[in-house]
């Protein structure tokens, strides 16, 4: 059997004034095969390493690259029979995808697969590691039917067969293709019948947000990941982690607080440890309450005094007054 080519393209390779145009077209031309979109200010690292293995196209990517968009496909390329990309993360930060109405909330190890001709938003905070294999939507029907990836499928990485499908996925890494051999087809039946299976199982009811509790677990750790934004909603963090809000408010409720609670307790741990800290010494307490989400500084000042009775500067004052003594 021909050994596989191995073919590797890096930012590095080109000025960095170049960097950003140079992926997005390496994006469009070898995986996604559309327009995509990054933030011309961006500073863009990244390396992509790509193999045939079969009917499998397989794409590491490591990049810095913190927002990707791609618009829904014409009337005329959404007709055609193109790839649905299996996409697996292995990163230590999470990530967010966002394919039309609904978004997601992604942990390292978690599987997305979609036929993104339909448009999708992608964030990825700092460095990520990403496989992306490209199934010709034909061959998918072979093991799937009834499959509609209109809208991006999620498969949590943490359990069931779910973890079993992420973790043959990330055990292939580029310098090992060639040792595959005559097991390249085998390999695609593998993840094929892996794909259904972990497909029917989401279905049946499996995913990290059945239990109230530990979506109430989840919803707590994407308010410490966003309290800082301004006008931070419920409907933002529930559309975020793929739930509806009523669906978000009730496992909150569970859990103890509601999203108002829980997010002004962030903001106000947050405001009460800039504020004793003597390296935020130099910030006025109207940049303080716009670090931990509050636009107005008056609104900053009056939710502070309501929860501590005391206003920032008072705390910070009697705080600078206890490192003195």
């Amino acid at each position: 059997m021909c050994p596989v080519m191995l073919k590797r393209w890096s930012t590095s390779d080109v000025p960095p004034w170049m960097a950003r145009d140079y992926w997005l077209a390496l994006l469009r031309d070898r995986i996604f095969h559309a327009d995509l979109d990054v933030p011309r200010e961006a500073c863009v690292e990244a390396t992509l390493v790509q193999a045939s293995c079969g009917p499998l196209r397989m794409s590491w990517v490591d990049s810095r690259v913190p927002r990707i968009v791609m618009p829904a496909a014409s009337v005329e390329r959404a007709g055609t029979d193109s790839d649905v990309l299996l996409m697996v993360m292995d990163a230590p930060s999470d990530w967010t995808l966002r394919g039309g109405r609904e978004g997601f909330a992604l942990g390292p190890g978690d599987v997305v697969c979609a036929d993104f001709r339909a448009g999708f938003e992608m964030r990825r905070p700092g460095r990520a590691r990403t496989l992306s294999v490209s199934l010709s939507g034909s061959w998918l029907r072979t093991w799937l039917q009834e499959a509609d990836f209109a809208k991006p499928q999620v498969i949590r990485g943490d359990s069931g067969w779910g973890a079993v499908l992420s973790l043959a996925l990330r055990q292939f890494q580029p310098q090992e293709v060639n040792a595959l051999g005559s097991r390249r087809d085998a390999l695609a039946t593998q993840l094929g019948s892996l794909l259904a299976l972990a497909l029917g199982e989401r279905a049946a009811g499996g995913g990290r947000h059945a239990d109230p509790d530990n979506l109430a677990r989840i919803a707590q750790a994407c308010v410490q990941r966003h309290f800082a934004e301004f006008g931070l909603t419920a409907a933002e963090v529930a559309a975020e982690l793929g739930v509806s809000e009523r669906t978000l408010h009730r496992a909150l409720a569970r859990g103890g607080g509601s999203f108002g609670e829980r997010l002004q307790a962030q903001r106000m741990a947050a405001a009460r440890r800039l504020l004793g800290d003597r390296h935020f010494a130099a910030l006025t307490v109207a940049e303080i309450g716009r670090r931990v989400g509050y636009a107005d500084a008056s609104h900053f000042v009056r939710r502070f005094k309501s929860e501590h009775g005391q206003t920032p500067g008072a705390m910070r004052r009697r705080s600078s007054l206890g490192d003195a003594g």
